[in-house]
């Protein structure tokens, strides 16, 4: 607050860099954002919820997974103070405690997020399949595609390692078939320069081979 009668402004409250859109991640941004700071959330995949949404149930209480999250997703969604940068990630790092320069790679969706409205026709209408991660490879998807139903933001992306256009330069059924215009093969990858007070890392985890 203003001393009384100062015409000095008030100092403003820092942003924070969370790094990683886990469950970790996820809590991380929201106890910063409800305390007043302005979070920036920065997530490889093209959605945030980590590992989480992967799971039936979770140790020890048997809890249904998206049970738990699927609140969280949503509540980071909308939040005025969090901006999700997704697929995002860390190109470096200078500064000290307090204030941080950030460089942020943002990868190209190759779909103008504005745009998207999530119906699924350029997923329809795309003629590639590829294994499919999230499921652990036990189904398909398309090369345009969303990660899983809940995701949030809840906007396709083209694979561009698997996509017949950037592969073979052909194709372009999903530009052609989306009733918003919403693909744009011309996006590229930009770096983002963020200035931050603090950066929490929260890169999530792997499963241990219990073999070795």
């Amino acid at each position: 607050m203003m001393a009384k009668g100062s015409n000095l402004r008030a100092e403003k409250i820092g942003a924070v860099l969370v790094v990683g859109g886990g469950i970790a991640g996820l809590q991380a941004a929201l106890d910063l954002a409800e305390s007043g700071f302005y979070v920036y959330l920065v997530e490889k995949k093209t959605a945030i919820g980590g590992l989480m949404p992967m799971l039936d149930k979770t140790f020890p209480t048997n809890d249904c997974s998206m049970c738990t999250l699927a609140p969280k997703l949503v509540e980071v969604g909308r939040h005025l103070n969090i901006e999700i940068l997704a697929p995002a990630e860390v190109a470096a790092i200078s500064g000290q405690a307090g204030a941080y320069t950030v460089e942020v790679l943002q990868r190209a969706r190759f779909i103008d997020a504005s745009k998207c409205i999530a119906c699924g026709i350029c997923a329809g209408k795309c003629p590639k399949k590829v294994s499919d991660e999230f499921n652990q490879g036990l189904n398909s998807r398309k090369a345009a595609y969303v990660l899983y139903p809940q995701a949030v933001p809840l906007k396709y992306a083209i694979d561009q390692e698997h996509c017949i256009y950037f592969r073979k330069g052909k194709c372009r059924a999903c530009e052609k078939f989306c009733p918003s215009q919403a693909v744009d093969f011309s996006q590229t990858d930009r770096v983002v320069t963020l200035e931050v007070g603090a950066v929490i890392l929260a890169p999530g985890f792997q499963p241990f081979d219990a073999r070795l």
